[in-house]
């Protein structure tokens, strides 16, 4: 095994040159009264989601109180693993921001910003929906769906993956003009945070869809990068860990 060793002026002019964060660390939101439901939906308890929460904006579901726990206990771990963030980064959307809110008493001294572009995917016409519940209002929606498959498949009035994927390539550009060698902590969405790790790591659409299929993003779910500039390609950025919780 041949060991290449870095020079320090090599690491000097990498340092000089660097653009991105030395850690970048995106944190799903708690679980919401969504969340809370959908689960209840998936094991045939519920058919359909309750009136209160379809009467909601998805960008309005809370927190449940389950997720608020969680909330706390990421902090306390974010706290403990990293020591601090220079910067939080927040989708609007009630769910992420209560959760970045929580994070950020943990972190007096970061800048808090709340950033659209990293807000939940948009789901349209089938938003609040359940599969059956599509087929029956919206068959021919339907049917299009199961032919253009999850990642690009478009709702009318909604985001396919690839959609998702424009607004962070915006979002990331800004993140390494004005945030390079920093400490950043990104707060948003599973189907977003997925996105993420398909541009960072240039993943394709058979890796994302594997992925959530096989380890499904938690709530509270922690992905984590480091700056590594022995990396090939760019952007240097080495995957950690991917779906840490809280214990």
């Amino acid at each position: 095994m041949i060991t290449i060793e870095v020079s320090p002026l090599y690491e000097i002019m990498e340092q000089q040159t660097q653009k991105w964060p030395n850690v970048l660390v995106l944190l799903r939101h708690g679980q919401s009264l969504y969340n809370e439901e959908r689960e209840l939906v998936n094991r045939g308890i519920l058919n359909i989601y309750s009136d209160a929460l379809k009467n909601l904006r998805d960008a309005d579901y809370p927190l449940s109180a389950k997720g608020l726990t969680q909330a706390k206990k990421a902090a306390d771990f974010l706290k403990k693993q990293y020591g601090s963030f220079d910067v939080i980064f927040s989708s609007p959307f009630v769910r992420a921001e209560k959760t970045a809110r929580i994070v950020a008493e943990k972190f007096i001294d970061a800048n808090f910003v709340i950033e659209e572009r990293i807000r939940e995917k948009e789901f349209g016409i089938a938003d609040g929906l359940t599969a059956e519940e599509l087929n029956k209002f919206y068959p021919r929606e339907y049917e299009r769906k199961q032919k253009e498959k999850k990642y690009y498949y478009r709702p009318p009035g909604g985001e396919s993956y690839p959609d998702v994927n424009l607004r962070l390539w915006s979002f990331l550009n800004t993140l390494v003009r004005e945030h390079a060698r920093s400490k950043v902590l990104i707060v948003s969405h599973s189907a977003v945070m997925l996105c993420f790790r398909k541009l960072l790591e240039k993943l394709n659409e058979a890796d994302l869809l594997r992925i959530d299929k096989e380890d499904e993003l938690k709530n509270c779910g922690i992905i984590s990068y480091r700056y590594d500039p022995r990396l090939k390609p760019k952007p240097k950025l080495k995957l950690e860990f991917y779906n840490k919780t809280a214990n």
